[in-house]
């Protein structure tokens, strides 16, 4: 190889390992304009243009068809970086999330009620590491939007909004039923479940009879016909399409052919499946079967701290326990329209197409040959930038420019980033961190400490 081969050869090696973003120019008026590698369900379109008017989407594609004047805009241009929709969590304990996670001690639980524990604290981590959307069960004004509650989604979008169930049967009290469906007196029915807009419930979570049995109870109007003296005790059949089930480790291939055949959808939690119960889906199944899969972290104490880390998981159980190799596109629709689609808000949220909210993430690190794998494997230190509804809320150090409002600089692992959440939070990042005191921290430049193990043993 000549010198000027080897001066060219080592100049794009460092071309592709510094993805980075640079502010080209600022403008006040609210418009935004992304120059890059785009992702969309269509494919990753390299040299594209996505524009963002008042706080939507105005323009998404190649750079041939854009016709709009860039002078009026904030221009940021990405080289090896990639621009996806923000995540969305379907699946959330927020109010757990300032716990550190459980030790492994290499016990497995056949049931959900062999291990409940408590405590609060998230959607900052989650928001720093490219999700602006979650389903929850609590909510925090401001930062991700909480597709379960009305005040949560933001002013753009309308009621109605998600309904979010952890125990449809009524049985937080630890009820396990194997035969019959005497849960407690106030489970759900098919005429309360069918009057919600969407309605993500935890069914069967849990690898034994029991947790089986929770889906019978729940798919058939005739599995149990005798009612318990003080109320309760029927069988009842919620699979419908505006169904979602959370987990449903515990169903078999031919319940989730009915999932299919009545166009109920799943949440899937790998990380917290495999940590407590040994085992995940065969999610391949599942999306061979056609049935709308969306990603979920569960909770900080057996599950993923962030989505990336989720997607990792899922990748690792599903080869390990099936032998599969999922697409990263595949996994990346999970965390974006999939998720919007059964959280039911596919309209406003979870693509780039013109007229939908503008939340974006973008990821830098190593660029792959394969975008999508890019931004779903992404670390906290590869989040350049994430954009709710048209604010910027993190900003890598060199597109800080385009970040404004009250901000202030922080440090993830060996990068710098600027963080414009003080509006939200009513006070600094800086000072909320103070004040929490040594919780588990919301800023993970790498691999989480404490991770739960996503390892099979089942």
């Amino acid at each position: 190889m000549t010198l000027a081969k080897s001066l060219a050869a080592a100049l794009s090696w460092l071309t592709l390992v510094q993805a980075t973003c640079q502010v080209t120019s600022t403008s006040d008026s609210g418009t935004t304009l992304f120059k890059g590698t785009v992702l969309t369900s269509a494919g990753a379109l390299p040299n594209a243009r996505l524009l963002v008017s008042n706080g939507r989407i105005s323009y998404v594609g190649r750079q041939c068809g854009f016709k709009a004047d860039e002078s009026d805009a904030t221009v940021i241009e990405c080289v090896g970086s990639v621009i996806s929709p923000g995540f969305i969590n379907t699946h959330e304990h927020i109010e757990y999330a300032t716990v550190t996670p459980l030790k492994d001690i290499g016990e497995r639980a056949d049931h959900r009620h062999d291990w409940r524990r408590a405590t609060a604290w998230g959607e900052l981590r989650h928001l720093f590491s490219g999700t602006t959307s979650i389903v929850g069960g609590a909510m925090a004004p401001g930062l991700t939007r909480n597709l379960d509650y009305v005040a949560g989604v933001g002013p753009e979008i309308p009621a109605p909004v998600a309904t979010w169930d952890i125990f449809p049967l009524n049985d937080a009290a630890g009820i396990l039923r194997n035969g019959d469906c005497d849960y407690g007196p106030n489970m759900t029915t098919a005429e309360k479940a069918g009057k919600l807009y969407r309605y993500i419930a935890h069914v069967g979570e849990g690898v034994d009879a029991e947790a089986e049995n929770e889906f019978r109870c729940l798919s058939s109007a005739t599995y149990d016909t005798t009612p318990m003296a003080g109320g309760g005790g029927l069988s009842t059949d919620i699979i419908a399409p505006n169904l979602a089930l959370i987990h449903a480790l515990g169903l078999t291939k031919s319940d989730f052919d009915l999932v299919a055949a009545r166009q109920a959808t799943v949440v899937w939690s790998p990380r917290s499946n495999v940590f407590l119960y040994g085992k995940t889906l065969d999610v391949q199944y599942l999306l061979d079967a056609g049935i709308t899969v969306a990603l979920g972290t569960d909770w900080l104490p057996s599950g993923s701290a962030t989505m990336a880390r989720e997607a990792v998981c899922g990748f690792a159980a599903t080869k390990a326990c099936y032998g599969h190799a999922l697409d990263a596109k595949t996994l990346w629709e999970m965390m974006t329209i999939n998720a919007a689609k059964v959280a039911g808000f596919d309209r406003h949220l979870g693509s780039f197409e013109v007229g939908k909210l503008a939340d974006v993430a973008v990821f830098a690190g190593a660029p792959r040959e394969d975008a999508f794998a890019q931004a779903v494997f992404s670390s906290g230190e590869d989040v350049e930038l994430v954009m709710r509804g048209g604010k910027v809320l993190l900003a890598a150090e060199k597109i800080k420019r385009a970040a404004t409002g009250a901000c202030e600089s922080v440090v993830v692992g060996h990068s710098n980033k600027t963080l414009c959440v003080e509006e939200e939070l009513g006070r600094s990042y800086a000072e909320f961190e103070s004040k929490l005191g040594g919780v588990y921290p919301a800023l993970l430049p790498g691999v989480p400490s404490g991770e739960p193990t996503c390892e099979p043993t089942r």
